[in-house]
């Protein structure tokens, strides 16, 4: 395994670096050119604003996964249960029924730890486009 770049960044707003710095935000990232990944430190101090603009973002996206994942685990399990009626349905069809077995079992995979693979909000979306509550039409 190769080792990861570090580089520092002094913040454009405030200047702050290693010895003046009240905060510090770490990121992630892959060089377009050799795909390498590398870490990114740029400091801050408390009163910068870019360093407040951060904050927020980070704040708002961990408050949207949050209640994507509550919406996923309410929508989940009905849509499932939508396709395994509709798959049931399906037995009765030769063509259909093996690829309404076949995407019950996988969902059923998945399903069993909703932390790997395919994120939870992804499924509901799918299975909810192909399989909506009976008051809704299909989306096209």
């Amino acid at each position: 395994m190769s080792e990861t770049e570090r580089r520092e960044e002094i913040c454009p707003d405030c200047q702050a670096y290693e010895g003046n710095m009240d905060s510090r935000i770490t990121s992630v990232g892959e060089d377009p050119e050799t795909k390498a990944m590398f870490v990114t430190v740029t400091w801050h101090l408390d009163t910068c604003p870019q360093y407040t603009a951060d904050r927020i973002l980070m704040e708002d996206g961990a408050r949207r996964y949050k209640e994507q994942e509550a919406w996923a685990k309410e929508a989940l399990p009905a849509a499932f249960d939508r396709l395994r009626k509709a798959a049931a349905v399906a037995r009765d069809d030769a063509v259909a029924a093996p690829f309404a077995e076949a995407l019950v079992a996988l969902v059923a995979q998945q399903a069993e730890d909703l932390g790997r693979f395919v994120p939870a909000p992804r499924w509901a979306e799918i299975l909810e486009q192909y399989f909506p509550p009976a008051d809704e039409e299909p989306s096209p």
